[in-house]
């Protein structure tokens, strides 16, 4: 079994974070398109790589722009946490319609037996809080987290529509457990590692929960 192997394009105003994702060239996802349609397209040809699907961590326009595009330029579907569908759906709540083009996403399910399916080998982990529907993707080596939790301590907004801060003190414990040496992927800046972020926040969640909430 070849291991996952991942590409990052940065892309858009926000420089989000989008992953390419493979562990057979003619089976990769393409994980948050947020801007910058051709670019990732460029990149995905530049690497040979025959997209199975677009994944999406949550449904913030800035995780989802061109989602659209690269489903429609390799005739591939979708796939979103059950509980992000109304955002992806609501250009208000996405906030699409306030910094440009509305976009709507028509998202499929995505669930463990999707991931199967897609012979990609990962582990879904649903991380509530940033938005309703936020997920992770995880790997032996490394997790994919959208922006729940960032380099440095840094955490996903609880001031949006659909988040809570009591769920993101939640996921965040749970993205703690897992081991040391797993690689934090998030949607925007650089690179971590668990133990160097379970470091800073020792007892950050607790603080977290009493002071900011």
């Amino acid at each position: 079994m070849l291991r996952n192997q991942v590409h990052r394009i940065i892309v858009g105003e926000l420089e989000t974070n989008c992953y390419l994702l493979w562990d057979r060239r003619d089976s990769a996802l393409i994980i948050d398109p947020g801007a910058e349609g051709e670019k990732i397209e460029d990149e995905i040809i530049s690497l040979a790589l025959e997209p199975a699907a677009v994944i999406l961590t949550h449904g913030h326009y800035d995780h989802i722009g061109a989602a659209n595009f690269i489903a429609e330029a390799f005739s591939i579907p979708i796939f979103a946490d059950e509980d992000e569908m109304e955002m992806l759906k609501n250009p208000e709540k996405n906030f699409s319609a306030f910094v440009g083009e509305p976009v709507v996403i028509n998202a499929n399910l995505l669930n463990r037996d999707v991931l199967k399916k897609l012979n990609i080998h990962l582990r879904l982990m649903k991380l509530p809080g940033h938005t309703r529907g936020s997920i992770g993707l995880l790997d032996e080596k490394f997790l994919i987290c959208g922006d729940v939790v960032f380099a440095g301590g840094g955490i996903g907004r609880t001031d949006l529509p659909d988040a809570n801060p009591y769920d993101l003190a939640d996921s965040i414990e749970k993205i703690l457990q897992l081991p040391d040496d797993i690689v934090i992927m998030p949607g925007h800046g650089g690179r971590s590692y668990i133990k160097k972020e379970r470091e800073i926040w020792q007892q950050g969640v607790k603080m977290l929960r009493e002071d900011l909430f």
